[in-house]
């Protein structure tokens, strides 16, 4: 029997705007041992491409999700990917969009659920997403099939998926306890890749744990012996570019590296997609609630500082109306 071991690739959205939440997407894939997840999106090729989609596209887009969401068809492309990674992980594509984020975001989703601009939106301009494949590519079941052939002729198999959705409110109140935001990415993503090999590894089997930069965070040592019950991290490599580090963890290898575009790397670059798409959905939710409360209408955001201040600014007097303090709606950091 072929032996196999363990990848784990993190990535966020939505780490620089100051309005909408953070989101961490994980993916774990398990792979044959000799496996090198740099070379991973060459050898998928052409059915898993790290570029937008057009509408003849017969690829899945996966890569860093700022080269597929662009162009035309943005939305679509990450919609895709994410929908990809959600048929590979169930083998069905999911019909509810919440049902699947319950799941996937089970630690943050009944707290996300509650916060009044993301509860799902009755308005028509909330499209369903098959809706939107159906009108774009009607045949993508096919090359869905065809990407999961790809995956098994190479002994490659998704073994889960799971999220971190940091909203404004919980992102203020984390913010306060750990001093800047650098920090508090770097201990939701390692918590969650933590949780990740306790859920998905098999006992001996390695891990290899592959992440994108934390801002300019350079040394992860402290924040990875605490974070994995004070196993000690050897020190492969410190710097601008890549920091790497290995241990032995509860009888398993672990590997873990930050690097600056880690994201194009395949199992962090499926990260990102899910990432992103789970921001985008919320963004879009975002922007309806208030699109719909305050008068004479106002043009949507995505979160970023100089569009949201014009945004906050329209939006304060219906927000004081509606009981909303600034610390609910707006992120310090």
């Amino acid at each position: 029997m072929q032996q196999t071991k363990l990848q784990v690739g993190i990535d966020e959205a939505g780490y620089g705007p100051r309005m909408g939440p953070l989101t961490i997407g994980a993916t774990a894939w398990r792979v044959p041992v000799p496996f090198d997840a740099d070379d991973m999106t060459k050898l998928l090729e052409p059915e898993f491409l790290s570029k937008p989609i057009q509408s003849q596209s017969t690829h899945v887009p996966i890569g860093d999700s700022k080269k597929i969401h662009r162009d035309k068809l943005a939305v679509e492309g990450l919609v895709l990917g994410a929908w990809f990674l959600c048929y590979a992980a169930n083998r069905a594509v999911p019909a509810d969009w919440d049902s699947q984020m319950a799941a996937f975001a089970f630690q943050d989703w009944n707290r996300i659920s509650k916060v009044p601009w993301y509860v799902p939106l009755t308005s028509p301009r909330q499209s369903h997403w098959i809706e939107r494949l159906d009108g774009l590519i009607s045949d993508y079941p096919a090359y869905f099939g065809a990407a999961i052939t790809k995956l098994n002729s190479h002994a490659i198999s998704l073994a889960g998926i799971r999220m971190r959705v940091i909203d404004e409110i919980e992102f203020n109140q984390q913010i306060s306890r750990t001093g800047n935001k650098s920090t508090l990415l770097s201990e939701c993503s390692l918590e969650l890749a933590r949780e990740m090999v306790r859920e998905f590894s098999k006992p001996g089997e390695s891990i290899e744990i592959y992440c994108d930069k934390h801002g300019g965070r350079n040394r992860y040592q402290s924040l990875l012996t605490f974070t994995f019950d004070e196993a000690w991290f050897e020190i492969e490599m410190e710097g601008r570019e890549c920091s790497r580090y290995s241990a032995l963890w509860r009888d398993r290898s672990v590997r873990i590296q930050f690097k600056v575009d880690g994201d194009s790397i395949f199992p962090s670059a499926s990260a990102s997609i899910l990432a992103k798409w789970t921001r985008e959905s919320l963004m879009e939710r975002f922007n309806g609630f208030w699109q719909a409360n305050v008068q004479g209408g106002i043009a949507s955001t995505a979160g970023y500082y100089v569009d949201a201040l014009r945004f906050a600014e329209q939006i304060e007097t219906t927000a004081m109306r509606l009981g909303l303090h600034r610390d609910k709606w707006w992120r310090k950091k």
